[in-house]
């Protein structure tokens, strides 16, 4: 940056937020022109000074991670990838393409990724794996800290080597007496926090069960006798077990203790936060009983596990109204927009525990979100989590979608996404929300498809076969016999990495799969109109590429001839708009 460069952003700052936003993005555009041409060092500056007027440039903070990189600055790339991800939550979506970045800027820890991958199911000690610094040397990778406490870890290998990595630090911490190295304070705090989220999915060892009963003795024994516990004993501690499922006393005296940083966060997680969803329960309206056999069971699994984890929603973004974002997403569609009101209401049937609902309360302009499940305990962390701004537009309450007629409202969107599929009878569920839609309003259907299940379909009968019970030792020991299995594939399935999840995904009590003929009949019998199908545009070119012009896409006789040659088409549900007339 010249000299006339740093007095203009200089000026900027002092002249107030607009000014200085103004600036960011004028430095932001120079830079990228700079980093394009290949002068990193220029590129490198530039983006600098748009942090120091703008620190939340999630886009700076990527590509400046990018220019160290390719200068190959990999601890300086680490810290700013690590912040891009904490500013843009949704990329934790596409894993994949997280765990290449982790790689790239940590090379080593591709290495052990491959070698705990190789040795496997023996495990290999952090040394082995990871060097000297063995298992603590993830406290040093603050991208590798930021996604094992902000997602799911979703990659088998680096699953595999965090299974390792675990058992390593509980052998040093059971042995490390009171006091012990910060930096495997850190990594256990880390690995704990990814745990929690993934609620203990991890392979376990007989010989680690036995070390953690002892951890437990050692723990209750010191919070007996008034004495605040070595902070690494309930870190290790926490990595194998929510630390709210020890006895009621235990848990409030480790929320009365000081503890440092990265310990606190971890029992603000497993401590704090549980006790806060407890609290909430009694605030939440039931608004429909639950009588149906099928809805009393699908309760209680989501009771006991509620789904899906997660810890941040998608960043907001400038709202839209429902008419902009359906004409953006179906450019040709015929469809009549909804009248040009100040307010949507919105219905959220089967809500889980909220990021679904928060991400329309933030997507459409206006909207006013009614969500509802069948399980308080997905509800009470969905409140929980509801961030303070959209605490007044997002309501939270009990109900059957089978009884919903109780709820003698009427609304303009109904998001049906993935609940439907888990009644008896679909249809019937399908039919009682169409009820509640104004007329001209739009509903966002999930279903399953036949097709696209069938390897679900098989590792589910595997799962029966066997006997594995949806417990969370059977959860595991399934996972692990699967991975072992020709059904392998099935963990491409999306929803394996987590106990909730993969209970959702391999033992729900109650699951439906549908065709496109059968969406065809059900629409037309109910003279509704389809608008369209979600998809990435590389399915939307295939597809043209078979069928041409814009009109096919809305033609569902092609679509069941493009599903019979491509069966994973759907492979992450039918998703689809229609309109009521």
């Amino acid at each position: 940056m010249n000299r006339k460069q740093r007095r203009a952003a200089q000026t900027a700052t002092s002249a107030g937020p607009a000014a200085a936003q103004a600036e960011a993005g004028r430095l932001f555009v120079e830079a990228a022109r700079q980093q394009h041409q290949g002068r990193l060092n220029d590129a490198a500056r530039l983006y600098r000074q748009v942090l120091t007027l703008a620190p939340d440039h999630a886009e700076a903070s990527n590509n400046l991670g990018c220019v160290f990189l390719a200068q190959g600055k990999l601890a300086d790339a680490r810290a700013r990838f690590a912040r891009a991800l904490a500013l843009t939550p949704q990329l934790f979506d596409d894993f994949a393409s997280v765990c290449a970045l982790l790689v790239a800027v940590n090379p080593a820890l591709g290495e052990a990724i491959a070698r705990a991958t190789s040795a496997w199911p023996r495990r290999l000690p952090g040394q082995e794996l990871l060097g000297s610094a063995g298992a603590a040397a993830i406290a040093t990778d603050p991208l590798l800290v930021q996604v094992l406490e902000s997602t799911m870890v979703r990659d088998i290998g680096l699953e595999r080597l965090l299974t390792c990595l675990r058992g390593d630090l509980l052998g040093i911490a059971g042995g490390a007496g009171e006091r012990g190295e910060p930096a495997m304070l850190a990594a256990c705090c880390a690995l704990a926090r990814q745990c929690f989220i993934n609620e203990y999915v991890f392979a376990t060892a007989p010989e680690e069960t036995e070390r953690v009963a002892q951890l437990q003795d050692r723990l209750s024994a010191t919070l007996a006798q008034g004495f605040q516990p070595a902070p690494h004993i309930v870190a290790a501690l926490a990595m194998y077990m929510p630390l709210d499922a020890l006895p009621q006393a235990q848990a409030q005296a480790l929320l009365t203790a000081n503890w440092p940083p990265p310990l606190a966060g971890v029992v603000t997680q497993q401590v704090r936060e549980p006790m806060e969803e407890r609290a909430l329960r009694p605030s939440l309206a039931r608004l429909t009983a639950i009588e149906d056999d099928v809805s009393c069971a699908v309760r209680r699994q989501y009771e006991e596990h509620p789904y899906p984890r997660w810890v941040h929603a998608a960043a907001a973004s400038a709202p839209v109204s429902l008419n902009e974002h359906l004409r953006h997403r179906f450019p040709t569609a015929a469809f009549e927009p909804l009248a040009d009101v100040d307010t949507l209401e919105v219905l959220v049937a089967g809500c889980g525990t909220g990021r679904h609902p928060i991400e329309v309360a933030r997507t459409y302009r206006g909207a006013r979100v009614l969500a509802i499940d069948l399980s308080l305990a997905s509800l009470c962390y969905a409140k929980r989590k509801t961030p303070p701004a959209l605490a007044d537009r997002i309501t939270y309450g009990q109900a059957d979608i089978l009884k919903s007629a109780e709820i003698a409202r009427a609304f303009d969107l109904v998001e049906a996404s993935g609940v439907l599929h888990h009644l008896a009878e679909p249809f019937v569920g399908w039919r009682a929300l169409l009820a509640l839609l104004r007329p001209g309003g739009f509903m966002h259907v999930g279903l399953y498809s036949e097709a696209a299940r069938r390897d679900v379909v098989a590792a589910r009968a595997f799962i029966a076969e066997r006997g594995y019970q949806p417990t969370a030792d059977g959860i595991r020991d399934a996972r692990q016999a699967l991975l072992d299995s020709p059904l392998k594939s099935v963990a491409r399935a999306g929803d394996f990495f987590g106990t909730s999840e993969c209970r959702d995904l391999l033992f729900h009590v109650q699951e439906s799969r549908m065709t496109i003929p059968q969406i065809k009949s059900f629409i037309a019998e109910n003279a509704l109109r389809f608008v369209g199908f979600e998809f990435a545009p590389p399915v939307l070119q295939h597809y043209r590429g078979v069928f041409g012009g814009d009109s096919a896409m809305r033609d569902l006789d092609r679509w069941h001839a493009f599903e019979t040659q491509n069966p994973d088409t759907f492979a992450g549900m039918y998703q689809f708009w229609i309109q009521k007339p």
